[in-house]
Protein backbone atom coordinates (compact mmCIF):
# COMPACT_ATOMS: atom_id res chain seq x y z
CA UNK A 1 0.00 0.00 0.00
CA UNK A 2 1.27 3.53 -0.79
CA UNK A 3 -0.19 6.54 1.08
CA UNK A 4 0.98 8.75 -2.58
CA UNK A 5 -2.43 6.74 -4.02
CA UNK A 6 -4.55 8.06 -1.49
CA UNK A 7 -7.55 10.65 -2.27
CA UNK A 8 -7.14 13.76 -0.32
CA UNK A 9 -8.85 13.55 3.39
CA UNK A 10 -8.75 9.91 3.31
CA UNK A 11 -6.38 8.91 5.23
CA UNK A 12 -7.41 7.45 8.57
CA UNK A 13 -4.77 7.05 11.10
CA UNK A 14 -4.19 5.13 14.63
CA UNK A 15 -1.23 4.73 16.87
CA UNK A 16 -0.64 1.70 19.28
CA UNK A 17 1.15 2.24 22.89
CA UNK A 18 1.79 -0.50 25.70
CA UNK A 19 3.79 -0.24 28.00
CA UNK A 20 4.58 -2.74 31.05
CA UNK A 21 4.39 -2.05 33.91
CA UNK A 22 1.79 0.65 34.09
CA UNK A 23 2.49 4.25 33.65
CA UNK A 24 1.48 6.83 35.91
CA UNK A 25 1.48 9.52 33.71
CA UNK A 26 -0.41 7.11 30.74
CA UNK A 27 2.34 7.33 28.27
CA UNK A 28 2.41 11.17 27.79
CA UNK A 29 5.79 11.11 26.05
CA UNK A 30 4.80 8.35 23.71
CA UNK A 31 1.18 9.83 22.86
CA UNK A 32 2.47 13.25 22.10
CA UNK A 33 5.78 11.64 20.20
CA UNK A 34 3.15 10.01 17.71
CA UNK A 35 0.97 12.95 17.87
CA UNK A 36 3.93 14.92 16.90
CA UNK A 37 4.66 12.62 14.18
CA UNK A 38 1.48 12.48 12.43
CA UNK A 39 2.07 16.00 12.35
CA UNK A 40 5.59 16.03 10.46
CA UNK A 41 3.95 13.35 8.16
CA UNK A 42 1.37 15.78 7.04
CA UNK A 43 -1.40 13.28 8.58
CA UNK A 44 -4.18 14.10 10.61
CA UNK A 45 -3.87 13.51 14.51
CA UNK A 46 -4.25 9.53 15.33
CA UNK A 47 -7.11 7.60 17.46
CA UNK A 48 -4.53 6.42 20.15
CA UNK A 49 -5.39 2.88 21.28
CA UNK A 50 -3.58 1.88 24.63
CA UNK A 51 -2.81 -0.94 26.88
CA UNK A 52 -1.32 0.32 29.73
CA UNK A 53 0.15 -2.06 32.62
CA UNK A 54 -0.12 -4.79 30.41
CA UNK A 55 2.37 -7.80 29.80
CA UNK A 56 1.98 -8.46 26.16
CA UNK A 57 1.55 -12.42 27.41
CA UNK A 58 -1.70 -11.46 28.83
CA UNK A 59 -5.13 -10.14 26.63
CA UNK A 60 -5.01 -6.63 25.15
CA UNK A 61 -8.27 -5.17 25.06
CA UNK A 62 -6.68 -1.86 23.37
CA UNK A 63 -4.59 -3.52 20.87
CA UNK A 64 -7.57 -6.22 20.44
CA UNK A 65 -10.07 -3.26 19.59
CA UNK A 66 -7.24 -1.93 17.14
CA UNK A 67 -7.38 -5.13 15.22
CA UNK A 68 -11.13 -5.13 14.43
CA UNK A 69 -11.08 -1.57 13.36
CA UNK A 70 -8.19 -2.26 10.97
CA UNK A 71 -10.01 -5.61 9.93
CA UNK A 72 -12.76 -3.41 8.85
CA UNK A 73 -11.00 -0.79 6.91
CA UNK A 74 -11.70 1.54 9.76
CA UNK A 75 -7.69 2.42 9.40
CA UNK A 76 -5.16 2.76 6.57
CA UNK A 77 -2.19 4.14 9.07
CA UNK A 78 -1.12 2.63 12.11
CA UNK A 79 1.75 4.54 14.12
CA UNK A 80 3.83 2.86 16.81
CA UNK A 81 7.40 3.35 18.68
CA UNK A 82 8.16 -0.28 17.41
CA UNK A 83 7.19 -3.59 16.93
CA UNK A 84 7.63 -4.33 20.93
CA UNK A 85 4.48 -2.98 21.56
CA UNK A 86 2.69 -5.85 20.10
CA UNK A 87 4.74 -8.44 22.14
CA UNK A 88 8.28 -8.43 23.46
CA UNK A 89 8.18 -12.03 21.36
CA UNK A 90 9.56 -11.53 17.64
CA UNK A 91 7.53 -13.84 16.40
CA UNK A 92 4.84 -12.71 17.65
CA UNK A 93 5.48 -9.08 17.07
CA UNK A 94 5.95 -9.94 13.34
CA UNK A 95 2.78 -11.76 13.02
CA UNK A 96 0.72 -9.24 14.14
CA UNK A 97 2.60 -6.24 11.98
CA UNK A 98 1.65 -9.28 9.09
CA UNK A 99 -1.87 -9.31 9.93
CA UNK A 100 -2.45 -5.53 10.09
CA UNK A 101 -0.59 -5.14 6.76
CA UNK A 102 -2.15 -7.74 5.48
CA UNK A 103 -5.47 -5.98 6.04
CA UNK A 104 -4.11 -3.20 4.35
CA UNK A 105 -3.05 -0.86 6.98
CA UNK A 106 0.24 0.47 6.38
CA UNK A 107 2.40 0.51 9.76
CA UNK A 108 4.92 3.66 10.55
CA UNK A 109 7.44 3.31 13.28
CA UNK A 110 8.57 6.49 14.90
CA UNK A 111 12.02 7.26 14.02
CA UNK A 112 14.32 7.19 17.28
CA UNK A 113 14.09 10.19 19.31
CA UNK A 114 18.15 10.28 20.32
CA UNK A 115 19.18 10.36 16.57
CA UNK A 116 19.54 13.70 15.12
CA UNK A 117 17.68 13.31 11.90
CA UNK A 118 20.46 14.61 9.85
CA UNK A 119 22.72 12.11 10.93
CA UNK A 120 22.72 9.59 8.25
CA UNK A 121 20.82 6.60 7.23
CA UNK A 122 19.14 4.07 9.12
CA UNK A 123 20.82 0.90 9.41
CA UNK A 124 19.51 -1.89 7.58
CA UNK A 125 16.68 -3.81 7.94
CA UNK A 126 15.47 -1.00 10.20
CA UNK A 127 11.23 -0.57 10.09
CA UNK A 128 11.02 3.02 10.30
CA UNK A 129 10.40 3.26 6.29
CA UNK A 130 12.68 5.87 5.94
CA UNK A 131 12.96 6.07 2.54
CA UNK A 132 8.95 6.70 2.04
CA UNK A 133 9.34 9.60 4.35
CA UNK A 134 10.58 12.44 1.92
CA UNK A 135 7.72 11.62 -0.41
CA UNK A 136 5.20 10.79 1.60
CA UNK A 137 5.79 14.11 3.23
CA UNK A 138 5.57 16.13 0.33
CA UNK A 139 2.48 14.08 -1.06
CA UNK A 140 0.68 13.72 2.22
CA UNK A 141 1.26 17.84 2.94
CA UNK A 142 -0.28 18.64 -0.18
CA UNK A 143 -3.02 16.30 0.37
CA UNK A 144 -4.05 18.04 3.54
CA UNK A 145 -3.55 21.37 2.69
CA UNK A 146 -6.26 21.62 0.55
Amino acid sequence: MSLDDTEPGTVRIAGYLRCFPFDIWGMETHRIALRRYAGELGLPEPTIYLDNGLCSRGPLPGLERLMDQVTCGSYNVLLIPGPFVFSVRDLEASATLGRITGSGCMVLELPPLHVPRHSGPEPPGAMALSAARPAGRQRLAKDWAG
